[in-house]
Order: C-alpha cells, then sequence, then structure tokens
C-alpha cells in the first residue's frame, strides 16, 4: 500500500486494528502502519502503538517497535521513549533488538538518562544482536552518551565473543573520540588489534587515532607496528595513517622501519600513506634509509606514489639532497605524469644549492 494509501480512513482503520483480537491482525496492522512511515505519526498512531508494546504476542511487540523505528524522531515522544526502554527488558530478544534500533534512529532526541542506562545494560545482553545494536544506539547519541558507564560498558564490548559487537563498540568508541580516552580503554583497543577479525582490527585502530595525543603511548605506537605487516590491506593504510596523526610522538626507530618496509606494499594506497606519515614525522625520520626508500619509490608504477614521494623529498630539502635524490628527481623530470614532472622541478629548485655547489 505504500504512503500513497495513507489516508485518513485507512490510517483510523489500522489504529482500530491494533486493538483486534487475533494477534495476526495487530501485527499486520503494526506492519502496516510501520511501511507508511513518518508521513501518518500522529498522536492516535503513535499512541496506538505504544499500547501494543505491552501486547502479549511478542510478534506484536516486536512489529510494533519497528514501526516506531520507521517514524524515527516524528514518534520520539517522552511516553514513546519511556515505553522503549522498558522494551529493552523484554523476555524476547527480537523485542529488546527492535526497541534498540527504535532508540538509535532516533538519536540524541532520545539521549535520556533512562534510556542510556537502559543501553548500557543492554550491552551485557543475552543475545549478540541486541548487544550489538546497543552500541549502535550509543553512537548516534553522541556527546550526551560521553559518560564513565557508557565508556565502561563499549570498553567490555571490545572483549565481546562476537565480532560484530566488537566492530560495533570500537565504532561507538571512534566517535566519542578523546572523550573517551582512558588507561583502559586504550589498553582495550590495543588488544582489538589483534583480533581475528579484521574490521575489528579496522576500527580499533581508527579510535586510537581519534583518541588524539593521549593514544599516543608505548604500548599503542608497539601495537599499531604489529599491525603495519597486517593481513588486510585496509587495516595496514588505516595504521599508516594514525601513526602520521601522532607525527614525531610515534617517530621511534620501530616505527620508522615498519614504515620504510610498508614504502614496498603492494597495495599503491599502503604505499602513499606510508609516505604521507613519515612526512609528518618531521626530520626525525629524515634517515638514510627512509630516502633511499623514497628514492625507489620515484620509480614506482602508480602515478600517485610517485608524486608523493617527490613531495616528502622536497619537504625534507637539503637534507635529501645527495647524488642519488638529485639523480631520481632528474629523472623523474621525463615522467609520464605532468603533476610528478612539476614536483620534481620544485624539489630540485629547493635542492639547488647542493646541486650547484
Amino acid at each position: 500500500m505504500g504512503e500513497k494509501g495513507a489516508t485518513n480512513e485507512v490510517t483510523n482503520g489500522l489504529v482500530n486494528a491494533l486493538r483486534d483480537v487475533d494477534a495476526g491482525v495487530r501485527w499486520r496492522a503494526c506492519e502496516a502502519l510501520g511501511r507508511m512511515g513518518a508521513k501518518i505519526a500522529t498522536n492516535e498512531v503513535i499512541n496506538g502503538l505504544v499500547n501494543v508494546l505491552r501486547d502479549t504476542a511478542a510478534v506484536v511487540r516486536q512489529c510494533a517497535c519497528g514501526a516506531l523505528w520507521e517514524m524515527g524522531e516524528k514518534a520520539a515522544t517522552n511516553e514513546v521513549i519511556n515505553e522503549l526502554v522498558n522494551a529493552l527488558l523484554d523476555v524476547n530478544p527480537g523485542v529488546r533488538w527492535r526497541a534498540c534500533q527504535a532508540l538509535r534512529k532516533m538519536g540524541e532526541k532520545a539521549a535520556t538518562n533512562e534510556v542510556i542506562n537502559g543501553l548500557v545494560n543492554a550491552l551485557q545482553d543475552v543475545d549478540a544482536g541486541v548487544r550489538w545494536c546497543a552500541c549502535e544506539a550509543l553512537e548516534k547519541m553522541g556527546e550526551k552518551a560521553a559518560n564513565n558507564e557508557v565508556i565502561n560498558g563499549l570498553a567490555n564490548g571490545l572483549r565481546d565473543v562476537d565480532a560484530g559487537v566488537r566492530r560495533r563498540a570500537c565504532k561507538a568508541l571512534e566517535k566519542l573520540g578523546e572523550k573517551a580516552a582512558n588507561n583502559e580503554l586504550i589498553n582495550g583497543l590495543v588488544n582489538a588489534l589483534g583480533s581475528a577479525a579484521a574490521s575489528v582490527r579496522w576500527h580499533a585502530c581508527k579510535a586510537l587515532g581519534e583518541m588524539g595525543e593521549k593514544a599516543a603511548t608505548s604500548e599503542v605506537i608497539n601495537g599499531l607496528v604489529n599491525v603495519l605487516r597486517d593481513v588486510d590491506t585496509d587495516v595496514r593504510w588505516c595504521t599508516c595513517v594514525v601513526l602520521g596523526e601522532m607525527g614525531e610522538k610515534a617517530a621511534t626507530n620501530e616505527v620508522i622501519n615498519g614504515l620504510v618496509n610498508a614504502l614496498r606494499d603492494v597495495d599503491a594506497g599502503v604505499r602513499c600513506h606510508a609516505q604521507e606519515a613519515l612526512e609528518k614525522m618531521g626530520e626525525k625520520a629524515a634517515t638514510n634509509e627512509v630516502i633511499n626508500g623514497l628514492v625507489n619509490a620515484l620509480r614506482d608504477v602508480n602515478a600517485g606514489v610517485r608524486w608523493r614521494a617527490c613531495q616528502v623529498l622536497k619537504k625534507v630539502g637539503e637534507r635529501a639532497a645527495t647524488n642519488k635524490v638529485i639523480n631520481g628527481l632528474f629523472n623523474a623530470l621525463w615522467d609520464a605524469d605532468a603533476d610528478v614532472r612539476r614536483c620534481a622541478y620544485e624539489a630540485l629548485g629547493i635542492m639547488v644549492d647542493k646541486v650547484f655547489s
């Protein structure tokens, strides 16, 4: 039927059907109202759905939560929110999951203390689907959910037996960023870098990147060095990005050696991000090994990698002005890519004193 059928007569008929003696009719009425969505989210419809959140049939309760989810913020009244919090304790996992979904869609509008406490409790639900949906709901509530109970609950989620829950806990913590950064949490994210699931490792890496200087500890940096060799391409490039954001704080010998190895990665994106990270580390990264790696990158099959190598050498300037570097940049003046040629000219211009001395 869809939204085109959302006339007053039809809507009123469906609201009346929510009180039918037959559970199948009540369920279908909920389903139809949900399909019509926010367009028919009147007080009468919302009140009718609130009443069936306490229905004797689990399938009706679940479908009522689903209909409220479809209506989103338009259904975010105090009464609805309170009933959805109660539904988080429902005996049926499908109802609890749908209640989490509805609260997630309502976002910051639903971010009351009662809702947040209910979602924190749902992080320990026996059902994995409920746990991961609770993580997502807390993520959507933003700064309002950045309290110690939430952070501790999400930190526990990093150790969940379910990879989907661990991934979503990392993602929620990534959104909270520096506000969530405490030692226990950072250690949990470092442990998550060793997860068997690549998506968990990637989100853990991103979350550490969002936590700023607080995450630039020896333990974190060592953990990131290990995942520079990850089997997953996305994890490797994300690690390069995070190390680059940490800048000189992360410029240890182990990190620099790891990034030099990443300059030879099979993936061009990883090679580019490794160059960017070395560039951000400044003088500490201007070692012979790094400079030799950048000279080799001037012959890379990927034009973006060759251009980035010129950029980094240009930034290093006179400190990189060895015969090998100058010869490499000179050869790059005939590169097939105009951007590479232009950047090679600029880099040589900076080194001009060395060239003519």
